[in-house]
């Protein structure tokens, strides 16, 4: 089969850029010609960020500019109609694909006749909504979003989630069934890190508002005995919020910009992991960090609760809690030793294997015509 894979922002080098990786290479392995639209990016930064050098010589690129706002303000909207115009282009001047698989945001769906599969990470996130008290004339604005965004739904052939946490959302936003497809984690990175643990606590992920790398700061705080870390990187526009966290940090939190891959020592040689998040669709870097051997003490919300049980972590809804949690964990080196193990043979059920092969019985499925 010809398959278009849809993900025009490979720039962001986050989770959902693996589920994109890892998308192409089931593809490719099953045999297909794979094509990837998406915006313009480093193709040599974006291969060893991930670690995939010379994947995208395998690969037909169907790219164009970057996204450029004519403005600063209804960015949300430029940026729709101009992915869609650029998508629109592409599936018309290749109208032959056989299977369209759009890894990023239901926004970017391309209207075509072609058998599509998405794969759904929060449907409907909109960032002002999400922001306690901020509705009112924001509701207005992003309501055309939302009916874009369900006209896009009721022409996919198929739902793949990324969590049980985002199925039942789709379900109640969208009223379609889903399956759930947890995305590739790169546990492998891991097996071989055997280092001896220090009495420092880790977070990972985006140095962005969304993250609430605050409340680490503030846990950090608490803790003076102990050493923090935040591994991370920096989109451009986000650059103010990493300022400010530097600006503010206790003097045991350090802060490494860094690929995680290229710093996995340091959560080798951490006790425990914070995920601050709130309702997080899923959490890649927590199965980084079980893997790595790290206790996970997740926010008691989203789709963390599905990775982390009792059996292997914590969860917890307050400041207080947490930082009471992560004492208690340095505290106990014996119950540490029980979590971590656990952890490490729990992060195995989410590797990049189970995603391919997941993903290959969906590809399958059109392929056989069923």
């Amino acid at each position: 089969m010809r398959i278009l894979i849809v993900h025009p922002r490979l720039s962001v080098m986050g989770g959902g850029e693996r589920v994109a990786i890892h998308s192409i290479k089931e593809a490719l392995r099953e045999g297909h010609e794979v094509y990837l639209a998406a915006e313009k990016f480093d193709i040599e930064a974006f291969e060893d960020f991930f670690g995939v050098k010379g994947l995208f010589k395998q690969v037909r690129m169907l790219t164009y500019p970057p996204f450029q706002p004519f403005v600063r303000r209804a960015v949300l909207y430029q940026r729709l109609v101009y992915n869609q115009m650029r998508l629109r282009n592409i599936v018309s001047t290749h109208p032959w694909f056989d299977l369209i698989l759009n890894t990023a945001e239901v926004a970017n769906h391309p209207s075509t006749r072609s058998p599509s599969v998405q794969y759904c990470y929060f449907p409907e996130y909109f960032g002002h909504l999400e922001s306690a008290g901020v509705h009112g004339l924001w509701e207005l604005y992003y309501e055309p979003a939302r009916i874009f965004y369900r006209s896009r739904v009721n022409r996919i052939n198929r739902l793949l989630a990324v969590s049980n946490f985002t199925r039942d959302l789709v379900k109640m936003k969208w009223g379609r069934e889903s399956t759930t497809l947890y995305p590739p984690c790169p546990i492998e990175l891991y097996n071989d890190l055997h280092l001896p643990k220090e009495n420092l606590v880790v977070t990972v992920g985006r140095l962005a508002p969304e993250k609430r790398m605050g409340l680490f700061l503030e846990i950090a705080r608490r803790l003076p005995t102990l050493k923090f870390a935040i591994i991370g990187s920096i989109a451009p526009e986000k650059r103010w919020y990493f300022e400010g966290l530097n600006a503010t940090a206790p003097d045991n939190l350090s802060i490494l910009v860094s690929p995680l891959r290229k710093v996995k020592e340091v959560l080798g040689r951490a006790k425990a992991y914070v995920h601050c998040a709130q309702n997080e669709h899923f959490g890649i870097t927590i199965v980084e960090a079980m893997a790595a051997g790290c206790v996970p003490l997740v926010h008691d919300s989203g789709g963390p609760r599905e990775i982390v049980s009792d059996a292997v972590g914590f969860k917890w809804n307050s400041i207080d809690e947490a930082v009471a949690k992560v004492s208690s964990l340095v505290e106990d080196d014996g119950l540490r030793r029980k979590l971590s193990n656990a952890a490490i043979s729990r992060a195995q059920q989410f590797g990049p294997e189970e995603f391919e092969s997941g993903m290959g019985k969906v590809v399958r499925s059109f392929s056989q015509g069923e």
